[in-house]
């Protein structure tokens, strides 16, 4: 059986590994039963959903009649103002078939509009203390997705005393050393405030970028090999009193839960490093650096070299400088007057042979082997 652990302060002994009900987004009834037999059998008792995750509240909604006790059941709002938290949560207490939630989550805050709106006087944060004050949740908590999330996660601590935290945690995502040092200044805040913190996006292996997924994992492709999937969990779980929201795909689920079941001690730094070469792991988050630490040149050089490691030059797909643009932009670099720049740098990596280079309709056209 999967250990448990005290989820923060909240007092209850959550499993070290979380369901993330993602998994169900698209799930028939039946196939959302198969899953609630496995996570029985290795005994998990912590439940994360939300009302965007598809028909993930309706089939969880089915168990709870006969389960609710065997639960610790969490969902979320996206919603910015206090009238839409609570539209949110009366839906999702109708869909879960429960009357009270135990974690109620401020979802994906890490815009800082949002985040002012969702913290001021009318904003999400006002509905989640009413609702806590009535019973109908018990704690609190906010969540972030993207390299953004620790680094807006922190005030959300300051400003509010949440019970839980979730952001992206995976060994590609520590290697940037930004990412790193917010993650640790997290870590340290939520320690003194007694919170949870909840893990995600464990077994990310690189961004879809556009391209076709193969598994229901929302914006990366995972890890499928057991042995890789072993490496990552353990590595995750590595980190002490911490816990890990499950892949968010219904045929990796076993093999997860499996890892997690296993897990003894986070592997080493060279096993590491290994899995990232023969994997080819990648960051599944770009962040341009921040104003007055890089040039601009030196933010352009940087994505452009995600955009070949994610092979987005390979050959077939020989690309215009437009397109070069484009893609740029998508990963958050402004591109405005600064064409030539570009053209410039595709230029001199054509010069050192690491692209080519062809015209084709009086327009460059570049591209990889």
């Amino acid at each position: 059986m999967i250990p448990k652990i005290y989820f923060g302060r909240t007092g209850h002994a959550s499993t070290r590994v979380i369901f993330g009900s993602w998994a169900l987004s698209k799930a028939t009834q039946a196939e959302a039963d198969r899953v609630l037999e496995l996570l029985l059998e290795f005994g998990v008792n912590h439940i994360d959903t939300a009302p965007m995750y598809g028909n993930a509240e309706k089939c969880i909604g089915s168990w709870m009649k006969q389960h609710r006790k065997n639960f610790f059941l969490a969902t979320k709002s996206r919603r910015r103002t206090h009238e839409g938290a609570l539209e949110d949560l009366q839906r999702s207490l109708g869909r879960l078939k429960v009357d009270y939630i135990d974690l109620w989550q401020l979802h994906g805050l890490t815009n800082q509009g949002g985040w002012e709106k969702a913290m001021g006087p009318e904003g999400a944060l006002k509905a989640f203390i009413e609702a806590r004050d009535k019973g109908l949740v018990r704690f609190l908590g906010v969540t972030g997705h993207g390299a953004k999330a620790p680094a807006m996660l922190k005030p959300s601590l300051e400003r509010f005393d949440f019970d839980a935290v979730m952001f992206p945690y995976n060994y590609p995502l520590m290697q940037d050393v930004r990412y790193e040092a917010d993650f640790n200044e997290l870590i340290s805040l939520c320690c003194e405030h007694g919170a949870a913190v909840q893990t995600m996006k464990c077994l990310a292996r690189w961004p879809c970028r556009g391209q076709s997924k193969t598994y229901n994992t929302y914006f990366y492709e995972p890890l499928v090999a057991q042995e890789a999937i072993d490496k990552a969990v353990h590595w995750s779980l590595g980190l002490t009193d911490s816990f890990l929201m499950t892949v968010g795909d219904m045929q990796l689920l076993p093999k997860m839960l499996d890892a997690a079941n296993r897990f003894e001690k986070r592997p080493s730094e060279a096993e590491m490093q290994v899995m990232v070469d023969e994997f080819t792991l990648q960051p599944i988050f770009f962040r341009p650096q921040r104003k007055g630490s890089h040039t601009w040149g030196y933010q352009m050089s940087q994505a452009l070299e995600v955009l070949m490691r994610e092979e987005f030059f390979k050959y077939p797909n020989k690309r215009t400088l437009e397109s070069v643009v484009k893609s740029l932009e998508s990963l958050g670099l402004s591109t405005h007057g600064r064409k030539e720049n570009i053209a410039r740098a595709l230029a001199n990596r054509t010069t050192k042979g690491r692209l080519k280079k062809t015209k084709l309709s009086n327009q460059w056209i570049y591209w990889t082997e």
